[in-house]
């Protein structure tokens, strides 16, 4: 597995502990480089159908095409589904049994762009109920990297360690009854942190705070990271962890299947 990433990744972030602490975990080589390749061949071949040809890079011209969900029921993407894989999610959801998933996600390219690099202020989300549960999790989000993404050349952006502060600011302020997730979501851009993160502000200023430095808060190391990493690796992320796309200043495209294990319906089932 591609050794130029090794710099870039610790073993320290491949652990179960890792992923209470801090809302996210790599799973390393859960499929092989061949597997990945044949994924991007899939993709490129379906980008070929919208006049965007993989040795023409004058064709890049839209940053993140669309239209490409169709790909998804290819048999290359079965391969995400790996034993390593689904032993970390096993591990991760602890005794709770779950179904290993038909697909594994939707298609996320994006190509590289002048668009400057920071921390965006606006799109950080979760795919779940903000009032999840904690631990064990009721599932756990999967996104595989199909292909090598370097700093800034398009990785998601996670909040780590917000599963315990998004759980601890539900627990001290409960939303009423039939709150919905815009109403949650509101409520936790009261938050201080939360706050800040969703104000604009000097670009490099941002990145010194939010990036190059971890914040404590009420005893919860905060800090946003980049889900960099080599071409078959999956990153689990917990339903509480906030993340956000962000733009690809690199050189190559950035290949993505983002999906999800559940057992609850992402904290909605009655």
């Amino acid at each position: 597995m591609a050794s130029d990433f090794a710099s870039l990744t610790s073993s320290g972030d491949q652990t179960v502990e890792h992923f209470r602490v801090h809302g996210w975990m790599r799973v390393a080589r859960s499929f092989d480089n061949a597997e990945a390749a044949a994924m991007r061949d899939v993709v490129w071949d379906g980008l070929a159908g919208i006049g965007i040809q993989r040795d023409a890079p004058a064709t890049w011209t839209v940053e993140r095409p669309v239209k490409l969900q169709k790909l998804k029921d290819h048999a290359a993407f079965n391969a995400v589904g790996s034993a390593r894989l689904l032993a970390a999610i096993r591990a991760v959801l602890e005794t709770q049994a779950f179904e290993k998933p038909k697909r594994w996600g939707a298609i996320f390219v994006a190509f590289p762009t002048e668009e400057e690099w920071g921390v965006p202020a606006s799109g950080w989300h979760i795919d779940a109920n903000y009032a999840s549960q904690l631990a064990p999790p009721k599932g756990v989000q999967t996104h595989a990297l199909f292909g090598d993404i370097v700093p800034r050349g398009g990785a998601s952006q996670i909040l780590s360690g917000s599963h315990r502060l998004i759980h601890k600011w539900f627990k001290d302020h409960p939303p009423a009854a039939g709150a919905r997730s815009a109403d949650m979501r509101r409520s936790l851009q009261r938050h201080p942190y939360i706050r800040d993160l969703l104000t604009e502000g000097n670009r490099e200023g941002r990145i010194d705070r939010f990036m190059n430095r971890v914040e404590e808060v009420d005893g919860i190391p905060l800090q946003v990271v980049e889900n960099i990493g080599a071409a078959g690796d999956v990153i689990l992320l917990h339903p509480l962890t906030l993340h956000v796309a962000a733009p690809n200043n690199g050189a190559a495209p950035r290949f993505l299947l983002s999906g999800a294990v559940t057992t609850d319906m992402h904290g909605w089932a009655l």
